[in-house]
């Protein structure tokens, strides 16, 4: 370990010569992709070029004989090729200089620490030193062109941005590492192809895919009389024609970069290790996981807190605090991984779980692991907190915290609560986990089964050793969750064929193989199975297991306080399904509307009320609950809080006139996706409270035995 006093981990003893020396191929990628960019803007400007003297010319043309019908002619032509005109034209103007409203740029000369540090890996990796540096919320670090559309035309300098939450979760060796990889990007010049690439993409997009007041327009033109509408029916199979191209051009563009991105990244990486030695990058690499997982964690805490009124002034605190609890676990975890013949940890043995698709513009981990310890450079390594470079770092923390909750919760504290109020939240929130887990997680993919009362009572009634049975259905359950697991691993595998990061090409399933292109179809097929065995296979052993601590909830005399939490369960599970089957009835109907040829005023005004009824039996439903059936969950006190947690308004918006038209639909569809995910979580906490209550009966039931 480095024992040096300064901010600045010291680097590798010896490096090659050449060895961050951009290779052939990478050179050829770079030549491939500018190729393939002149090409595009070559045909670009001359379709414009062309609609433009299409459009001159049918101004120009002698009609020779007036007449209607030549005037109707002349017309309909001018307005055909200026509508193909704009058409080519109007997508520069998509080109702008759109900047992440997600960060802060931060004052250097208040963070002496920082800069110093900066200069040093500018000056160690021979980048030109960024004109602004930001931090924003989020595990991440990147660069960007000051000006966008500037660095098309002229020498731009670029940016560098750093995720507070990636200080959080490196120390200060892979820290030093990230950012050199980043500066080895300072240094390409072939950054600048991602502009040109991106603003393409940007034309491309634009005249594919979105739709606007030009394609309003050919709309109601085609729609007009049909001695006029002619015209704009002859220029639709044109636009048609046009955008299948792009496509096509599309696809070439972004394979090219995507090629070129991963050889840029390789190189990137090479800078790294020529400053921090190999296993810096790899194992912040490694650690990012860990550093997304706490992070997202608190944050989701933050907003689920947020529902009850409960805020904090600083979520890093609590980063900070996951991370180091759990530091001796990613230390254990880092000490068992495999090591190579020469004794070096390998930190990614596969290329499990990485994007490799065509599109991906970063190789998979393990070869970068192979690029970065190729050859194989050792380096001190500096354990210390990456947090020791800001001098500022508890108002950087708030500042950004005050950014997370305006922009990713949408909210806007006006009072904040204690650290410890937050933490005992969240120790609520997870308490009944490790319960779910001892179930082998079967409680979380699937809806339970709970009998009515008196089939419960029944069932109970036969149950004459609870303790003895439940520890036969704990052994039960393995044997059942063994077919949904290896249905599980099969639609794992089926996704990493469908990105591209499996080497297998093909998926045989019940003596069927699938290409790539059926990955869905099978997807389907398996996800449809998996959900056969939930619906089917699980309920006897629901109802024994309900059964047998209701069984011990009698003898206990704690029947009624169970029932109802069963009875809760019920409820929130019905109206869960009511939720899910309404989404589905709407966007099944919807799809259906969509792939008609043509719909009336009456089918449109139909499908309004058939909404409109779908959501009045929502909030009827959502009234199920009240204060009398109420039972307290975690952080969920009272039936107030329980709706307010589904949906901030505590019911559901309607609207029955006009709501595609006035953008109500939009709203309507957001809340149920939204109470359907807050139900996912309510649901969820309520089974761990059940669960919690079952370890609690049966400890004191067994106590009450011995």
């Amino acid at each position: 370990m480095s024992t040096t006093s300064t901010t600045y981990p010291s680097g590798p003893l010896e490096i090659p010569k050449r060895f961050t020396q951009l290779p052939n191929s990478y050179k050829i990628k770079v030549s491939l992709a500018v190729i393939a960019i002149i090409l595009f803007f070559v045909l670009y400007m001359a379709m414009i070029a062309g609609f433009c003297l299409l459009t001159y010319y049918a101004i120009i043309y002698d009609m020779g004989s007036i007449n209607k019908f030549t005037i109707l002619l002349k017309i309909g032509a001018i307005a055909g090729s200026a509508m193909l005109f704009a058409f080519s034209l109007k997508f520069i103007l998509k080109l702008k200089n759109v900047q992440p409203n997600n960060r802060v740029k931060i004052d250097l000369t208040k963070n002496p620490k920082l800069k110093s540090f900066i200069d040093n890996i500018c000056k160690d990796t021979n980048a030109p030193k960024p004109k602004n540096v930001y931090v924003d919320p989020d595990v991440n670090a990147y660069v960007s062109y000051n000006n966008i559309w500037l660095s098309l035309f002229f020498p731009t300098k670029k940016n560098l941005t750093i995720g507070l939450g990636l200080v959080s979760c490196l120390n200060l060796s892979e820290f030093k590492a990230v950012v050199a990889h980043e500066f080895g990007h300072f240094a390409q010049r072939s950054m600048k192809v991602g502009s040109y690439i991106n603003s393409a993409n940007t034309i491309i997009h634009s005249m594919i895919f979105e739709r606007d007041a030009w394609d309003n327009t050919l709309d109601k033109w085609r729609s007009s009389d049909f001695r006029i509408a002619i015209f704009a029916w002859i220029i639709t199979p044109v636009v048609w024609l046009i955008r299948q191209f792009l496509i096509l051009f599309y696809q070439l563009l972004n394979i090219a970069y995507s090629s070129l991105s991963r050889e840029m990244e390789f190189n990137a990486d090479k800078v790294a290790v020529s400053v921090s030695g190999s296993e810096a990058i790899i194992s912040s690499l490694w650690k990012l996981d860990h550093g997304f997982k706490h992070y997202n964690e608190v944050i989701n805490h933050g907003y689920l807190a947020s529902k009850n009124n409960l805020f904090v002034k600083n979520f890093y605190t609590h980063v900070n605090s996951s991370i180091t609890n759990s530091k001796d676990e990613i230390l254990n975890q880092i000490n068992s991984l495999p090591t190579d013949e020469k004794g070096v940890r390998t930190f990614f043995s596969t290329s499990k779980n990485s994007n490799v698709g065509m599109y991906a513009s970063h190789p998979p981990n393990d070869l970068r692991e192979g690029n970065a310890k190729s050859p194989f450079i050792p380096c001190d390594t500096d354990d210390r907190s990456s947090w020791v470079l800001f001098d500022h770092k508890i108002e950087l923390q708030e500042k950004l915290t005050a950014l997370i909750y305006k922009q990713y919760i949408g909210k806007k504290p006006e009072s904040f609560s204690e650290d410890r109020q937050f933490q005992d939240f969240i120790k609520s929130e997870t308490k009944g986990n490790h319960l779910l887990e001892k179930y082998h997680n079967t409680f979380q993919n699937r809806f339970v089964t709970i009998p009515k009362d008196d089939e419960l009572k029944i069932t109970s009634s036969q149950v004459d050793k609870p303790i003895e049975k439940i520890k036969d259905l704990e052994s039960d359950l393995i044997a059942l969750m063994k077919p949904v697991n290896e249905l599980s691993k099969h639609l794992e595998e089926i996704g990493s064929i469908a990105q591209g990061s499996s080497k297998s090409k093909t998926f045989e399933y019940l003596g069927v193989s699938y290409k790539k292109k059926q990955m869905q179809q099978v997807f389907e097929k398996v996800n449809a199975d998996r959900e056969r065995l939930f619906n089917e296979a699980f309920k006897e052993w629901d109802a024994t297991f309900f059964a047998s601590y209701y069984k011990i909830s009698s003898l206990l005399e704690r029947k009624e306080h169970y029932a109802s939490y069963l009875q809760q369960h019920k409820l929130l599970i019905g109206f869960y399904k009511i939720l899910i089957e309404g989404r589905s009835k709407i966007n099944q109907r919807l799809s259906g509307l969509q792939a008609m040829s043509e719909v009336s005023e009456q089918t449109i005004r139909t499908f309004e009320n058939e909404v409109s009824d779908l959501f009045h039996l929502f909030n009827k439903q959502l009234k199920n609950f009240n204060s009398d059936n109420f039972r307290q969950l975690p952080n969920i006190e009272n039936v107030e809080t329980l709706k307010g947690n589904i949906l901030e308004s505590k019911e559901f918006s309607v609207y029955s006139r006009n709501i595609f038209e006035s953008g109500s639909f939009n709203i309507m569809m957001n809340e149920l996706e939204t109470a359907i995910n807050h139900l996912n979580r309510i649901e969820q906490n309520s089974m761990s409270h059940i669960l919690e209550i079952h370890e609690n009966m049966f400890l004191s039931y067994v106590n009450e035995l011995s």
